[in-house]
């Protein structure tokens, strides 16, 4: 099963570094190897709370997400939401930043910089408040606790919901604080933090609203997609769907573009490949999107099929605390800069503690002292 898993993707990066060699060069093709590797490393985080939201999709819809549905969402937000964010940020002409973007990515990671402290505080926000759905329990799920008894009367705290956006706001709002004291309360370091903050806990309650709009506008009752997975009303959960993988999409971008200070289309002279033009940069950076992009499906839907979550119980949860502290990395990253080494792997740390905890270690031990004895 896991060679057919990575059968395809790893076929993609074979071809892709090929090409990249007889068309760009050797630098670029190691550039392209080295990205490329840095985008399954976070798919391979991501693919937990992705499975755990397709195993709540009617079949159809569930199909539909786990192929077309995760790598399109991708790629959008990769692609997309970074000249969006500096149109919006600095009133620049959208036609000409998209240019700019694949024409000369160098300059445009520049004024992406530009406008980092007001997107760095919305994804903050925005990352908390999915993180808050599991740290207060919104759905009122039976779980058992990973991290013991304060993580159990957490999820049993009365209106979880107002937990949440409460926590938000004192995020944003400590974190205006903070960057308006070492600013001396300039206009230009604090409104941006504020503003962006607000528009992160805006875009959430939005997000939210459309995702319960979809469930139950057709009649359904509940959280269960099951009941309007079917009949006219199918599409509705499409559109479920779609906020999911914002949600995710989001996440992979400020990982990369915002805290790891790399923008996509211009990663390849960061690992060596700085004798590429604007456009080989961006071919590949793109590529290197596009090969995560693919593991990143095909890692959910093993995920899904083998019912992983439900063997591996604190998955979950360790998906959900990356989460956490992803937010609390980017309020922090306001203030004093964050190392890339770290983010690029406390990810995977949260999720192999995750993982490891899950594992029958009690079983294991037993059943080889019955061997031992039988023996």
């Amino acid at each position: 099963m896991a060679r057919s898993l990575l059968t395809v993707p790893l076929l993609l990066t074979v071809t892709a570094a090929a090409l990249a060699w007889l068309v760009l060069g050797p630098a670029a093709a190691l550039a392209f190897v080295a990205l490329a590797l840095l985008e399954i490393a976070m798919a391979a985080d991501s693919s937990v709370p992705m499975a755990g939201i397709a195993g709540r999709l009617h079949s159809p819809a569930r199909r539909l997400f786990l192929s077309l549905g995760i790598v399109a969402g991708v790629l959008a937000m990769r692609l997309v939401l970074p000249p969006v964010a500096v149109v919006l940020g600095s009133a620049e002409d959208p036609t000409a930043t998209v240019g700019e973007a694949v024409s000369a990515p160098g300059a445009f990671a520049a004024h992406l910089q530009e406008v980092r402290p007001g997107l760095a505080a919305f994804g903050a926000a925005f990352i908390w408040l999915v993180f808050a759905e599991y740290l207060f329990n919104t759905d009122r799920a039976s779980r058992r606790s990973w991290l013991g008894r304060l993580e159990a009367r957490l999820a049993a705290v009365a209106r979880p919901r107002v937990w949440s956006l409460a926590t938000a706001t004192a995020g944003v709002v400590l974190t205006t604080v903070l960057v308006g004291a070492a600013d001396r309360w300039s206009g230009a370091a604090v409104l941006p933090v504020l503003v962006g903050g607000a528009a992160g806990v805006g875009a959430y309650l939005g997000s939210k609203r459309l995702a319960a709009w979809a469930l139950h506008g057709g009649g359904a009752t509940g959280t269960d997609t099951a009941s309007i997975g079917t009949g006219p009303g199918a599409w509705r959960v499409h559109v479920y769907a779609s906020t999911v993988v914002f949600e995710r999409g989001l996440v992979v971008f400020m990982l990369f573009e915002i805290l790891d200070g790399v923008y996509s289309l211009s990663g390849a002279g960061v690992f060596g490949a700085d004798g590429l033009g604007a456009l080989g940069q961006a071919a590949v950076g793109a590529a290197a999107i596009g090969v995560g992009a693919l593991f990143l499906a095909r890692l959910t839907s093993h995920l899904d099929e083998a019912a992983g979550l439900k063997r591996l119980r604190y998955l979950k949860a360790g998906a959900a605390y990356v989460l956490g502290v992803l937010s609390v990395l980017l309020w922090t990253s306001l203030l004093v800069p964050i190392p890339g080494a770290l983010v690029g792997w406390f990810g995977t740390v949260v999720i192999g503690l995750a993982l490891g905890s899950s594992l029958p270690w009690r079983a294991w031990v037993r059943r080889a002292r019955l061997r031992v004895r039988s023996a």
